[in-house]
């Protein structure tokens, strides 16, 4: 169980159309957009799963969720919706949300960024950070570069003989 939470944990993020901010950063960013009342601030969820082996299957509070089928999610047979929080997030001001664990999670936005072309979509730079209780860090600082409506996560936290799955998703 031990190797399989490190597993995880390196696998820290798994997301579809979601890519690490230093790739950003490699590319030549489109001149940022005036703001507009819709980069002020943008709705989040972000999803506490409790990821055993425990035989129970996945919690159909849950909802439909294909990644948990998928390695390294699919390690587990046993999914429970622990929490479905609603957030806000707005530019620069990072939002703390308390976990079963005691850890907390930090979230931001970080910045909107307009697609290259004019069908593509807005891509929203998230950071994300966990302090262990103590003052630990369990995750220093990660970014990713997510569309609208996709998941990304943050998996690997022990917890009560599983781990700690967290789906994070900005809101179309």
């Amino acid at each position: 169980m031990r190797f399989l939470a490190s597993a995880i944990t390196a696998m820290m993020v798994l997301a579809l159309g979601a890519s690490p901010s230093p790739a950003i950063a490699q590319e030549k960013a489109p001149a940022p957009a005036p703001a507009t009342p819709s980069d002020a601030a943008v709705t989040s969820e972000v999803v506490v799963l409790h990821a055993t082996n425990d035989g129970t299957g996945i919690d159909p509070k849950i909802g439909k969720m294909p990644e948990l089928g998928k390695p390294p999610f699919s390690a587990y047979n046993s999914y429970k919706l622990l929490d479905r929080l609603k957030i806000s997030l707005q530019k620069g001001k990072p939002t703390t949300t308390k976990l079963p664990n005691g850890s907390v999670l930090m979230v931001s936005l970080k910045d909107v960024v307009a697609g290259k072309k004019q069908d593509e979509p807005k891509r929203f730079v998230i950071s994300a950070s966990i302090q262990k209780p103590g003052g630990n860090t369990f995750l220093p600082l990660l970014e990713v570069n997510a569309k609208a409506g996709e998941n990304f996560f943050v998996a690997g936290q022990q917890h009560m003989g599983g781990v700690l799955v967290l789906g994070v998703k900005v809101a179309p």
